[in-house]
């Protein structure tokens, strides 16, 4: 195959001649260049060929702040957690899985999304990280433009299909949630409401969706309270929930945080759990199992999210221009029934 002219005398080829000299995109002149996967082995030769043929050398300034990418970017809003799991039990996971591959975890607590978006293209703009973790995906994200923008891996969390563009973890809120209601169906319940995080937070929607239609299936009611994902937020909520005119027999929480806010407020209230009220967390955890009564819940993710996004992230670095995004499908585990749930009496 006949090569592109060379660059002009005096001047260092770049990246960019190769790539126009092979006819094929910088980004796979890089990943032949630095023999990375997701690159066919006749398409790397080829590469390999006109780099030489042109007398590219890389540009030690370049490799030199290369090395320095040595880490994987996780900005988390304050109080926020990762899909339910507490943030310590997910990161040191992930911590643990990363370093046999001389990675860190980058771990910053922001005030909101728009600082995350502006600390994403900081990172990009200085080569600080390998890849970045996006959590708790919202409707029209600002961080996913802003991942673009910087040129970053991303790796995002959510329900299935939350961004087909990037790799994911994608964790199955709707089988879950499905055997949630079902399960208060089976107890009877013909009122239930649910309590759920920010209303264009993609997971929020996805579960109270899986609700819906299993709570319909069984002729049950089902009400839904937006709040900020605060544990203030989801007090309020119950408390509006429970001293309306015909309040829920059940009311589902995402969080452990959330559902022991709503046993405080219907204890104020003169309810008599699990009798007057059954209560549901989307997330386990110690408190749900001190608590009294204690709560029935779904397990926390924690160290399985961990793992997950380290295959993810692993994968995606992995990848090259030329593959699928990777997916890493995660199942959340069975309902520990406990003293929060019983039988209500049509």
């Amino acid at each position: 195959m006949a090569t592109q002219a060379a660059p002009s005398a005096g001047r260092r080829p770049t990246i960019a001649d190769v790539a126009r000299a092979a006819g094929v995109s910088t980004a796979v002149v890089s990943y032949a260049l630095n023999d990375r996967r997701g690159v066919s082995g006749a398409t790397r030769e080829r590469v390999l060929r006109v780099a030489d043929e042109l007398g590219w050398r890389p540009n030690p300034a370049a490799r030199s702040m290369r090395a320095g990418a040595q880490a994987v970017g996780l900005a988390l809003v304050a109080g926020e957690t990762l899909h339910g799991a507490p943030v310590l039990d997910v990161v040191a996971t992930l911590q643990r899985a990363l370093s046999q591959r001389g990675l860190s975890v980058d771990l910053r607590v922001v005030e909101d999304d728009a600082e995350a978006a502006e600390l994403y293209l900081r990172w990009g703009a200085e080569r600080r990280c390998e890849a970045v973790v996006v959590p708790n995906v919202r409707v029209d994200d600002r961080r996913l433009a802003a991942v673009q923008a910087a040129r970053l891996r991303a790796v995002v969390v959510g329900p299935p299909d939350v961004a087909p563009h990037l790799a994911a973890v994608e964790v199955d809120d709707a089988e879950a949630y499905g055997r949630v209601a079902r399960y208060l169906v089976d107890l009877g319940h013909t009122r239930v409401a649910a309590v759920t995080g920010p209303a264009d937070w993609v997971r929020s929607q996805a579960y109270e969706h899986a609700l819906r239609l299993g709570l319909a299936a069984g002729g049950a009611q089902f009400e839904v309270a937006t709040t900020d994902g605060t544990p203030e937020g989801a007090a309020a909520a119950a408390r509006r929930l429970l001293t309306a005119d015909a309040p829920p027999t059940a009311i589902v929480l995402e969080t452990d945080v959330a559902a022991l806010a709503a046993l405080d407020v219907a204890r104020r209230t003169g309810l008599v759990l699990p009798w007057d009220l059954s209560v549901v967390a989307g997330a386990d955890s110690v408190l749900c199992r001190l608590a009294t009564p204690a709560v029935t819940s779904l397990p926390a993710l924690g160290p399985d999210l961990g793992t997950a996004l380290a295959e993810a992230v692993c994968g995606a670095l992995d990848g090259g221009p030329e593959d699928a995004p990777v997916r890493v499908p995660l199942r959340v585990g069975a309902l520990a029934v406990r003293g929060s749930t019983a039988p209500h009496a049509r």
